[in-house]
C-alpha cells in the first residue's frame, strides 16, 4: 500500500513540476528578477491589502480579518511564538519531536514514534490544552493529546503559552497551552511544496502541499504518509549482562489529509472551511522485558476527524468571529473500541478603543461518547462565557485580565479569573527591559473516563489551581548583535489533583487534596554577524519542584516527594551558523533524574546531542532544500520511561521542493 501512495505522490509532483517548467520557459524576465516579481505579484492593488514601504520597495501585507488572539490579553505571562520559517525547516517532524527541540518542557515518551505526552511545570498532559485555530485537539474521553500523533507538516505557526490561563482558553489550561495555526498566504497562482525524507530503522516521510489563490479565494490541500520499522538495537537492562537486542513489534504507518478553503467577504470579512483527517496505525512497543514474548505483542489504531467553518470580520474599532465545528475520535485496541463525537459552536466580539481593548465570547459543546465501559445514556454538554480586557493607562504600563464561567454536565465549576501587569523599565532603541506578573485561578474538569469509566464516579471534584508568577524580559541590540533574555518564577497550588488508585480489586479515580509546583524558567537567544556568517545561540532551562503536600492518607510516604516522571532540571541548547543559503547546527537536550511510580526508584539523567546541516538551491522551477541530521550523536543508551527503549545514534535525510 505504501508504494502505491508514494507512486501517486510522485505523479502529482511531476505534473506540478511540468506546469511550473512551462511557466518558467514562457517568462520574459530573467532569473535575477524573480525576487522583484514575487513582490510585485503581492502588490497588485486590491483594496483589502495594506501597503508598507521598506527601502524603496512596496510590500503588501494582508490585513487581519479576525479578532485579536487571546494571548495578547495575558501580558504578565510568557508566550513562545514559533514562526512559519522555524516550522518550515522542520516539517518532517511530529509535534512531539519539534517541542523537544524548541523547549525544555518534559515529554514522557514510550519509544520513537510511540505515545508522547507533554508535561508543563510538572502538571499532567491533560493540564495543557492544545488546539488548531480554536478547535480543541484533545481526545474527549481522556482529555489529552498524544503529541506523536500531530504532524508538524500541516501547520504554519505555533504559540506555546506557559502558565495557567483557563480564563483565556478554557478548561484544562493549568500548565499551559499549545496553539497551532494555519492561515491563507494570498499568493496568487499555484504554489506549494513536496517533501520526502528517509532515515534509520526504515523510516520514511512523504508530504505534499498545493495552494492555489485568486483575488478572493484560496485553497490549500496537504497530504502526508510516514512509516517506520523501528527495529533499533538497545541494551536490555532486565537481563543479566545487559545484552544487546533488536526491538520488536514497534512499527507504525501513519497518514493524513488537510483541506482548507478561504473566501474573502467584502473588504473586511473572511469565510474559512477546514477539514483534517489523521490515521495512526501502530504496533505497541513492548517493555524491554517482553521484547521476545510474542504473546505480549499488540497494536492500536487511532483515527481523528476535525472539521470547522468560520466567519470573521474586522473593522477599525470592532471585530467579530463565529464558528461551528465537529470532532470525531476513534481508537481500536484488540476488540475494544473507544470513540467520541464532539459538536461545538463559538462566537466572540471585540471592541478597540484608544486605551482599552475589550473582548468577550461564548461557546457551547456537546459530546457523545461510544465506550462500552460507560453507561449507555452518558453524554456531556458544556456552556461557557468569558470577557477579557487590556488597558494601557500610560505609555509604559499595560494591565490586562479577564474571567470565564463554564457549566458542565454533572460538575460544578468555580469562576476562572486572571489579572496581569507589565511595566517597561527601559524602552529605548538599543535596550528594552520589562517586568511582568500574573495571578490566575484555573480549572480542569474531570475527563469522561474519570467520571464514567466502570460506573458514575460523580464524587470527583474538578482540579483547581491558583497560580502566581513574575519575571522580566531583556532585549539588547548593538549593530548586528542581538540578545534576548527572559526569566520567570512561579508558584502553582493545585487542589483536588485527580489520580487513579487501587480500590480493592479495581482502580478508581481519587482527588489528592493538594499538589504544589514551584519553579523557574529562563531562556536566552543571542545573534551576531562575523563577516557573512551569522551565529545564533539559543537555550532554555527549567527547574520544576512539584510535590504532593497533602494526601488522602496522612502517612503516605510520597508526601513531600517529587511526583513520578517529573525531572527537577531540564535544559536545551543550540548553536547554529548560517552562511548564505547554507546552515549547520549542533544541539543538546538534557533531562534530569526522575522517579518512577516507586518514589525510591530513580531513572538516571541523560543528555542527547544532535547535529545537522541544510542547503538551499534556486532553479527555474522553484527552490530545493536538502537537509540532514544525525541524532543522538554519541549513541546514548537511555530510557525516558522505565523499561521502554529509546533509539541510539540515527540519521535523517530530507529533500524539499518549494514551487
Amino acid at each position: 500500500m505504501l508504494k502505491y501512495r508514494i507512486t501517486a505522490l510522485l505523479i502529482l509532483g511531476f505534473l506540478v513540476f511540468g506546469q511550473r517548467l512551462v511557466v518558467a520557459q514562457n517568462r520574459s524576465v530573467s532569473t535575477s528578477d524573480n525576487t522583484q516579481n514575487k513582490i510585485s505579484n503581492n502588490t497588485k492593488g486590491t483594496p483589502d491589502t495594506l501597503k508598507r514601504t521598506l527601502s524603496g520597495v512596496t510590500l503588501a501585507v494582508e490585513k487581519n480579518r479576525t479578532t485579536t488572539s487571546s494571548k495578547s490579553f495575558s501580558v504578565g505571562t510568557g508566550v513562545v511564538e514559533i514562526s512559519q520559517k522555524a516550522i518550515s525547516e522542520q516539517k518532517v517532524l511530529s509535534l512531539a519531536d519539534f517541542i523537544k527541540q524548541e523547549s525544555s518542557a518534559y515529554l514522557k515518551e514510550y519509544g520513537k514514534g510511540m505515545g508522547a505526552y507533554l508535561s508543563v511545570r510538572g502538571t499532567s498532559s491533560s493540564h495543557t490544552s492544545i488546539d488548531w485555530n480554536g478547535l480543541n485537539l484533545s481526545v474527549p474521553t481522556i482529555g489529552q493529546t498524544d503529541f506523536s500523533h500531530v504532524p508538524l507538516y500541516f501547520f504554519d505557526a505555533m504559540d506555546i503559552h506557559i502558565g495557567g490561563s483557563s480564563a483565556l482558553y478554557g478548561d484544562g489550561t493549568l500548565g499551559g497551552s499549545i496553539r497551532l495555526k494555519t492561515s491563507p498566504h494570498w499568493r496568487k497562482g499555484l504554489h506549494g511544496d513536496v517533501l520526502h525524507s528517509i532515515g534509520s530503522f526504515s523510516t520514511t516521510f512523504t508530504g505534499a502541499t498545493i495552494r492555489y489563490a485568486e483575488d478572493k479565494v484560496e485553497s490549500r490541500t496537504s497530504i502526508f504518509f510516514t512509516y517506520a520499522l523501528n527495529n533499533y538495537t538497545f541494551r536490555n537492562n532486565t537481563e543479566p549482562g545487559n545484552p544487546w537486542e533488536r526491538l520488536k513489534n514497534s512499527s507504525y504507518r501513519n497518514n493524513g489529509l488537510l483541506q482548507e478553503i478561504f473566501v474573502k467577504s467584502g473588504r473586511d470579512g473572511l469565510f474559512s472551511f477546514n477539514f483534517m483527517l489523521l490515521n495512526f496505525d501502530r504496533e505497541i512497543q513492548p517493555a524491554v522485558s517482553n521484547n521476545k514474548v510474542l504473546l505480549s505483542y499488540a497494536s492500536i489504531f487511532d483515527r481523528s476527524v476535525k472539521a470547522s467553518g468560520r466567519y470573521s470580520l474586522r473593522k477599525e474599532r470592532f471585530a467579530l468571529s463565529a464558528a461551528i465545528a465537529y470532532s470525531g475520535d476513534r481508537q481500536e485496541y484488540k476488540s475494544d473500541v473507544i470513540a467520541a463525537s464532539r459538536f461545538s459552536a463559538t462566537s466572540e466580539a471585540e471592541g478597540i478603543f484608544e486605551k482599552v481593548t475589550i473582548k468577550g465570547g461564548a461557546s457551547i459543546e456537546h459530546t457523545v461518547p461510544q465506550v462500552e465501559s460507560y453507561d449507555k445514556d452518558v453524554t456531556e454538554s458544556r456552556g461557557s462565557i468569558y470577557a477579557l480586557f487590556k488597558y494601557k493607562p500610560i505609555e509604559r504600563l499595560t494591565l490586562s485580565g479577564g474571567a470565564r464561567y463554564t457549566t458542565v454536565t454533572d460538575v460544578t465549576l468555580p469562576l476562572m479569573p486572571s489579572a496581569d501587569i507589565r511595566y517597561e523599565l527601559v524602552n529605548s532603541k538599543d535596550l528594552s527591559v520589562g517586568v511582568r506578573g500574573s495571578v490566575s485561578k484555573n480549572v480542569k474538569v474531570p475527563t469522561l473516563n474519570d467520571r464514567y469509566w466502570g460506573g458514575k464516579n460523580l464524587y470527583l471534584k474538578p482540579e483547581t489551581s491558583f497560580t502566581s508568577e513574575g519575571g522580566f524580559d531583556l532585549s539588547f541590540t548593538k549593530g548586528s548583535r542581538r540578545v534576548n533574555f527572559y526569566t520567570t518564577l512561579y508558584r502553582s497550588a493545585v487542589s483536588d489533583w485527580i489520580r487513579w488508585l487501587p480500590a480493592g480489586s479495581v482502580w478508581r479515580p481519587q482527588n489528592i487534596p493538594e499538589v504544589l509546583s514551584v519553579g523557574c524558567e529562563a531562556g536566552v537567544k543571542a545573534e551576531a554577524m562575523l563577516n557573512q556568517l551569522k551565529i545564533t545561540f539559543d537555550g532554555n532551562y527549567t527547574y520544576t519542584n512539584i510535590k504532593m503536600i497533602d494526601a488522602i492518607w496522612k502517612a503516605d510516604p510520597a508526601i513531600g516527594q517529587q511526583l513520578a516522571y517529573q525531572p527537577k532540571n531540564s535544559m536545551k541548547t543550540r548553536i547554529r551558523g548560517d552562511y548564505g543559503k547554507f546552515s549547520a547546527f549542533i544541539a543538546m537536550q538534557y533531562v534530569g533524574e526522575r522517579t518512577t511510580v516507586d518514589i525510591f526508584d530513580i531513572l538516571p539523567s541523560y543528555e542527547v546531542f544532535d547535529v545537522g546541516a541544510s542547503s538551499k538551491f534556486d532553479s527555474a522551477v522553484g527552490e530545493f532544500v536538502i537537509s540532514g541530521a544525525v541524532k543522538n550523536l554519541f549513541d546514548k543508551q537511555y530510557q525516558n520511561v522505565k523499561f521502554y527503549a529509546m533509539p541510539g545514534v540515527n540519521y535523517q535525510l530530507s529533500v524539499q521542493w518549494k514551487f
